[in-house]
């Protein structure tokens, strides 16, 4: 209009976007081939995915993105000579709906088995790849709750920002059942490769769930190449399982015949097919080598005495001879690819020091080694198989590149914000400087997003012992990771082993004494102490410097009151740009500036305590135990503002969120303020008999404490008359 241009929410999003694909590798050029697509009617399950996949993992206070490739959650890309299984598919989708669980060896059809299943259920399909990377409680459920999103897109948004912000995985699961039993649209989701899980927790919160959820709401369909540690028998023999094995999805006579001599193309009679069926004895991997073999020049006669060899080589003798079917150039080329376990061709560039991955990946398609895992082929990898025997021969052939390949292959993902792919290739490569040095610089931000630290913890158990223990920046993650699960003696452990090699360098040391502040188990005078320390240590542009100052602040306020030195250092750090992008300092810092308005009579406290409530709102933190800190210092000021009511709905909301932490896992001390301001609102409500209940919790939870003499005073000021 005239000279001003308008935006609307249309282009935001498109910015949104473009920067998260940008994020995950796009180019610009393929960014702009995927819209064009979108824009020309393909459906988003036909182009690639990606957006429904990103706003999945995405919530307004949350984004996960970087923690999981967007091909995680999409479906492999059926083929034309895929056979409809439906012998298999009339065994597990009767009129009676199960949960379904496919257990057989790589290469037997698990996948693409499910994903016909997925076709033919009237549900709403998603999908999960798992990895060895999902195999802890709060990685599990988080990229569960993300494929469910990306099925159910208005689902269980506050469910993900509880699990990120380190809530209690099961009471999180307890609500997420009575959530889908509540759903009015019925999803399908397939597992796929859950032998990669094998931690005790989650297989038994994933029984739980089997047990609990109602198929027709939600049905879970599990691909494993082993049994997993799953009450099979009593799930199938209460009709809320059905187990298919390998002798139940291997491909009988028909349709090997099907798949040679339909799909494939083979000249091969119906009894020589069915000697292949007997010989594979139905392995579909072996078939589809033996139908491709037979079109790469090999006889029917060499095929079928392969089968016979007692060692059953098949995959080595058929590697063999498609590999002679591939150009020299396109063998080096596959050769000095094969390690890494995703690829686009801008990263095979990087990788190769070339220009020409583009060309030759062009001069592939189609063949079935090299699989697609978008539609429009951006994200590649090579069948696992066919991987092995190139890395194989690579190494026969001295493969001496190959820790530089894998650095910048690292680099690479760098560069594209994949931190934990990166990482992975720093360690593969032995370059543990690297590793150490984004270990060191990213940990914060991760130990932000990432349940309960877990992401940290894996980069640190990938590392030598010797390296993490010799390291001042990695034994300091070490402890973020143990205060964050709640682990006191870990803790002080992994802070006393970092003393002696920082023992001159005041920027370990004000990270000590942060984390001694910050996870005070309750402690709060010692606390209190070691944040004002770590505090006055650090430079405004350090990256925790926000949440450094808010802890100091809390602790300060706790032990002496808020005090005018509290304003100040709250209103210091309300000015700086960096506090805007930590939510939980945010919302602490306006809720201390309100408490200490309110307790000397100056003007804005309500506006300021109504200002943290609108951030725990709007950054979704409401549910997120890190933040509930902020709930007892917003009822304190209703409190003296004598609004006591909302005082009691803000203490009753806080202590919702923590009541499950038991008092030797209070890391953040955050029930006993909570508890201390149910006592005050509850008898001033005239409800004795329930401050007298909240009163002896708190005694309680003191009882183990020795320090917070401060709490205790408040404490007996709340319960007086009780």
């Amino acid at each position: 209009m005239g000279r001003t241009g308008y935006y609307d929410e249309t282009h935001v999003e498109r910015f949104i976007t473009v920067q998260r694909l940008q994020k995950e590798g796009f180019s610009l050029a393929a960014i702009s081939a995927l819209l064009d697509a979108w824009e020309a009617g393909d459906t988003l399950d036909d182009v690639v995915g990606a957006r429904r996949s990103l706003g999945a993992a995405s919530t307004e206070a949350t984004d996960t993105s970087t923690l999981f490739p967007v091909t995680k959650f999409q479906r492999p890309s059926g083929r034309a000579e895929h056979i409809r299984r439906t012998r298999c598919l009339e065994m597990i989708d009767g009129p009676h709906v199960t949960h379904v669980l496919i257990t057989s060896s790589g290469g037997n059809g698990k996948s693409t088995l499910a994903a016909q299943l997925l076709d033919r259920t009237d549900g709403a399909p998603a999908w999960l790849s798992l990895e060895r990377s999902d195999n802890e409680p709060g990685g599990f459920w988080t990229a569960f709750l993300i494929a469910l999103r990306t099925a159910l897109p208005e689902f269980g948004g506050g469910l993900l920002r509880e699990i990120v912000g380190g809530a209690d995985v099961d009471r999180v699961l307890v609500r997420l059942a009575d959530t889908l039993d509540a759903e009015d649209t019925a999803v399908s989701v397939v597992l796929d490769d859950l032998h990669e899980i094998t931690d005790v927790t989650v297989i038994r919160q994933l029984s739980w769930m089997l047990e609990r959820i109602d198929p027709a709401t939600c049905r879970v369909v599990m691909c494993s190449r082993t049994r997993p540690a799953l009450p099979t028998a009593q799930l199938v023999m209460t009709g809320r399982l059905a187990h298919l094995e390998t002798e139940d999805i291997s491909f009988d006579g028909a349709e090997t015949r099907e798949l040679l001599l339909e799909r494939l193309g083979v000249a091969l009679t119906p009894e020589q097919a069915d000697e292949i069926a007997a010989g594979t004895d139905g392995w579909a991997a072996a078939i589809y080598l033996s139908g491709l073999a037979l079109r790469t020049g090999a006889t029917t006669e060499e095929v079928l005495q392969s089968l016979s060899v007692p060692d059953r080589r098949v995959q080595d003798y058929f590697a063999d001879e498609i590999l002679h079917a591939i150009t020299p150039r396109q063998l080096a080329f596959l050769e000095g690819i094969s390690f890494l376990d995703r690829f686009t061709a801008d990263l095979c560039d990087a990788v190769r020091d070339a220009t020409d991955s583009e060309e030759i990946l062009g001069e592939l398609r189609g063949n079935m080694f090299v699989l697609r895992l978008d539609a429009i082929g951006f994200w590649q990898r090579l069948h696992h198989t066919f991987a092995a025997v190139l890395r194989a021969r690579a190494a026969a052939a001295g493969n001496a590149n190959l820790p530089l390949r894998q650095r910048r292959a690292a680099d690479w993902l760098m560069a594209h914000d994949r931190i934990p792919e990166a990482i992975e290739y720093y360690v593969r490569a032995a370059d543990y400087d690297d590793a150490v040095r984004v270990i060191a610089a990213e940990y914060p931000r991760f130990m932000n997003i990432s349940p309960r630290g877990a992401a940290v913890e894996r980069w640190l158990d990938m590392l030598p012992m010797e390296l993490v223990t010799g390291s001042p920046e990695l034994g300091l993650a070490w402890a973020a990771v143990a205060g964050a699960r709640g682990e006191a003696g870990e803790l002080h452990r992994r802070i006393e082993a970092v003393k002696p090699l920082s023992a001159n360098d005041s920027h370990s040391q004000a990270i000590m004494d942060f984390l001694r502040g910050c996870f005070n188990f309750g402690e709060v005078e010692a606390g209190r102490e070691c944040a004002r320390s770590s505090f006055v240590m650090t430079p405004p542009t350090g990256i925790w410097y926000p949440m450094q100052g808010a802890v100091y602040a809390l602790l300060a306020t706790w032990v002496d009151g808020p005090t005018p030195e509290v304003l100040h250092v709250v209103e210091d750090l309300l000015a700086l740009e960096s506090t805007e992008h930590q939510p939980i300092a945010l919302a602490g810092l306006w809720a201390l500036r309100g408490l200490v308005q309110a307790a000397h009579g100056q003007c804005g406290a309500a506006d300021s305590v109504r200002r943290a409530a609108d951030i725990r709102r709007e950054q979704r933190i409401d549910r997120v135990p890190q933040a509930a800190n902020t709930w007892s210092s917003t009822a304190r000021t209703h409190r003296l503002l004598g609004d006591v009511d909302q005082a009691a709905a803000d203490a009753l909301a806080g202590y919702e969120v923590v009541a499950g932490i038991p008092p030797e896992r209070d890391a953040v001390g955050s029930v006993v303020p909570i508890l201390v301001e149910l006592v005050y609102a509850r008898r001033l409500q005239g409800r004795t008999s329930e401050a007298r209940r909240y009163a002896d919790e708190a005694q309680r939870r003191l009882a183990g404490i020795t320090g917070p003499g401060r709490f205790r005073a408040l404490l007996a000021e709340a319960a007086a008359g009780l």
